[in-house]
């Protein structure tokens, strides 16, 4: 009941990003890391291009692609003026490719406002305009987008709600936008609005240069600086696929889910234990007809229900899906306890780290 009563609250009181125009037109810079993004990128740009938000440039660091991400940005950079290319260079010692890129990319920014985004992320013409509004309105330092989660077969349909499912139904959204507490906070690489003068005052990327969620990190570091920051709803603005079928989300998470729990062995053991105990086990005693059992399968069915038609998921996976998504990230951890923990290896666009020289968001 706490969970259900959880995701009413965060369902109720995280605000939702509204298309309206700002007061005023700060110029927004917008940095895009891509790295052999050429499935995507055109897409994405095309969709900055389309802003309705006039004070813009576009910033894309193409972090060394092997495939045609290059090409693709050359031709649309003779398209649009607001659109400039970095040629992005190695890494120095102790940088992430990702943080150094973001690093990269704000040095070449002149924009009042920052907004960091994937190079997979797509934007609704309103969606600059409104976020601007939304910064400028509530004084934060920074603003976190929640996207549309795109969702294509099985796999993706089963294993991708859990993001949501953590945020809506696990974080106590509604209260971080809140407080300032750095646990609470919450980004995005699907969009972290923050004011240069914030950004800049904390060290920006260069405090984050190891981390393996620089996006959450952004968040925390921004909260450990004593600045507010704040999610909120943009899924009817903002939509991504993060990952296209099984193996890409099986890798994309590994690399990063023993991060989350600080590489505790004893934190994840027992983390797996109970998400087995209380989201699989169920299941298989209500077959039995356990009347516990089936009252604990109605109520994360009734959770599941709610959240997804919220967010305009598939309701029959709502209904039947759960104990499949949980086999299948309890799976995701344990793997990844094993590569980035005992083995020590991070893999992640084709670069191999020390995942013990890595923290989750700069922590």
């Amino acid at each position: 009941m706490i969970t259900l009563g959880r995701t009413i609250l965060n369902l109720l009181f995280v605000p939702r990003l509204k298309a309206r125009q700002p007061k005023r037109t700060p110029l927004v810079s917008v940095i895009i890391p891509a790295r052999d993004e050429e499935r995507t990128i055109e897409r994405t740009v095309r969709a900055l291009f389309a802003q309705t938000y006039s004070a813009l440039e576009i910033i894309v660091v193409n972090d060394r692609s092997t495939d045609g991400t290059g090409a693709i940005l050359e031709r649309l950079a003779k398209e649009d003026a607001r659109l400039r290319v970095i040629t992005g260079v190695e890494p120095p010692a102790g940088w992430l490719g990702k943080p150094w890129a973001l690093h990269e990319g704000r040095q070449r920014a002149t924009g009042e406002l920052l907004l960091f985004v994937d190079a997979d992320v797509i934007y609704a013409p309103e969606t600059v305009t409104a976020a601007v509004s939304r910064i400028e309105e509530s004084g934060v330092a920074l603003i976190t987008l929640l996207p549309q989660f795109e969702m294509h077969g099985f796999w993706e349909h089963i294993a991708m709600p859990n993001l949501a499912m953590m945020a809506f139904t696990v974080l106590p959204l509604w209260l971080g936008n809140r407080t300032r507490s750095p646990l609470l906070a919450v980004g995005g690489g699907t969009g972290n609005l923050v004011r240069r003068d914030d950004y800049d005052a904390a060290a920006g990327h260069e405090a984050l240069k190891d981390a393996v969620v620089d996006d959450v990190g952004l968040a925390r570091l921004m909260r450990r600086n004593k600045r507010r920051t704040e999610v909120v709803r943009a899924d009817d603005l903002v939509s991504v696929r993060m990952y296209h079928g099984l193996r890409e989300v099986i890798d994309g998470f590994t690399k990063n889910g023993f991060t989350v729990f600080g590489r505790s062995y004893i934190l994840t053991t027992v983390l797996v234990i109970l998400t087995l105990v209380f989201h699989v086990l169920p299941y298989a005693l209500a077959l039995t007809g356990d009347l516990l059992a089936i009252a604990s399968v109605v109520l994360i069915a009734l959770v599941r229900v709610l959240l997804f038609a919220s967010l305009r998921y598939r309701l029959d996976n709502a209904a039947f899906g759960h104990p499949l998504m949980t086999l299948l990230w309890c799976y995701i951890l344990i793997r990844s306890a094993w590569y980035t923990g005992v083995r020590k290896e991070l893999h992640w666009r084709g670069r191999r780290y020390d995942a013990s020289r890595t923290r989750f968001g700069g922590d």
